[in-house]
């Protein structure tokens, strides 16, 4: 980056962060495509490293969050979300967690599934050295973008997290990488997308629909789950056991936090929530 893009960019992050917020790195990550950033501030008694980046017209996203007195704590509602995807295992004996961030799903699973393996894998490398260094990433990591990675690999995972995101949005393809996350899948597994800015993001619903194709052509169900009226997070499930049964989803959420002892007890995660066996409209 240039003196001058660079120090636009810190103003940026200030101007959303606020002025006390302190910017730990910033640097242009090539894969993801665009320059990110690591940045500690204050919510109120909270504090808070998050790992962000720069949208086309200069905008910041927040792309992962992290409680600094509480690490394994999910931040994002949507990661809540992800995290329910293990509690619709029948076991979670294993979790391939498919775009690594700011290493909240990790943390979350060393904290409170420890007897889950995970294998991780990231595409960009910046990202994953900013993962080590801010984020206290420990695990190995497979640097690998998703579908070469499905087409390589070797094991079946009880569950498989999709949260592989560039600068433009999803960078997952379509039937290829379904087809092999789906063969990747365990019986009585689950498999759960992020689907980010999923009512503005034309990228999105097509491959949502991919997923959905991709599940039914085995005989699966697909269902979606996001806060009601928001627009933000969908998540998308897909479990290897037919049926998808939407209603036990409360019990299945109930049933997981009593045995992984979860924060405030789930409190929160359903509730204010779509759920719908179509990509739901606002």
């Amino acid at each position: 980056m240039s003196v001058e893009s660079e120090e636009r960019a810190r103003s940026l992050v200030l101007d959303y962060f606020g002025n006390e917020a302190q910017i730990r790195v910033l640097r242009h990550a090539e894969t993801f495509g665009a320059p990110v950033f690591v940045v500690d501030f204050d919510r109120g008694a909270r504090h808070f490293r998050t790992l962000g980046s720069f949208g086309a017209s200069g905008q910041v996203t927040e792309q992962s969050s992290m409680d600094l007195l509480y690490p394994a704590r999910l931040v994002f509602h949507y990661e809540r979300l992800m995290a329910l995807a293990l509690g619709l295992c029948e076991d979670a004996e294993s979790a391939l967690l498919l775009g690594v961030g700011g290493a909240a799903m990790w943390r979350f699973l060393r904290a409170h599934l420890p007897d889950c393996a995970a294998t991780l894998v990231e595409s960009d490398e910046t990202i994953l050295s900013l993962a080590r260094r801010w984020f206290y990433l420990r695990d190995k990591a497979v640097l690998a973008d998703g579908e070469s990675f499905l087409a390589a690999r070797n094991g079946r995972y009880s569950a498989i997290l999709v949260d592989i995101y560039g600068a433009a949005g999803p960078t997952h393809s379509g039937p290829s990488f379904w087809a092999r996350a789906l063969d990747a899948l365990r019986p009585g597994g689950c498999l759960a997308s992020n689907w980010a800015d999923y009512s503005t993001n034309d990228r999105v619903r097509p491959l949502a629909l991919s997923l959905a194709e991709a599940a039914a052509a085995r005989g699966l169900g697909s269902f979606y789950v996001t806060r009601r009226g928001l627009g933000d997070n969908l998540v998308q499930y897909v479990m290897s056991t037919p049926p998808a049964d939407i209603g036990a989803l409360s019990s299945h959420l109930q049933s997981f936090v009593s045995r992984r002892l979860l924060p405030d007890r789930g409190r929160g995660i359903l509730e204010g929530c779509l759920f719908s066996t179509r990509f739901p409209a606002l």
